[in-house]
């Protein structure tokens, strides 16, 4: 398969599983609705403030790794684009592991598809690393 292709593959993952995060930051129904999962039916307004900036700052802080995999598609070298997909393998690795743990723990998490699609973005980034093509 070639790398490139499974960059753009994974822009579109990782925005969609960012999406309930921007969704939040304009729709306080479905703000609610996330806050409650993790802090129960009615939250504080601490904790409201703590998940907007939760929100906030990894939603822009996913962003930039959009962009960054956005300029990684100007390379034509292979060898820099399986080490970049392997950098961005342990990236997505670090991003999918808290829900993980928290599966595995009974704590509360992202939703179902949320986690598949983050391990979906961290196998294909370890194949391109691996066995990806110009």
């Amino acid at each position: 398969m070639k790398i490139k292709t499974i960059f753009k593959i994974n822009i579109v993952l990782i925005f969609l599983q960012a999406l309930p995060l921007y969704i939040s930051l304009f729709s306080p129904e479905f703000k609610m609705m996330l806050t409650s999962d993790a802090f129960g039916s009615s939250p504080s307004p601490d904790a409201i403030i703590m998940f907007e900036q939760f929100a906030l700052v990894l939603g822009l802080l996913i962003l930039g790794v959009i962009s960054f995999i956005y300029g990684a598609l100007s390379f034509n070298d292979i060898n820099i684009l399986k080490r970049i997909s392997f950098l961005l393998f342990a990236l997505t690795g670090f991003f999918a592991l808290p829900d993980l743990i928290n599966v595995f723990t009974g704590q509360p998490t992202a939703p179902l598809p949320v986690i598949l699609m983050g391990l979906v973005t961290l196998g294909l980034f370890y194949f391109g690393s691996k066995k990806g093509t110009i």
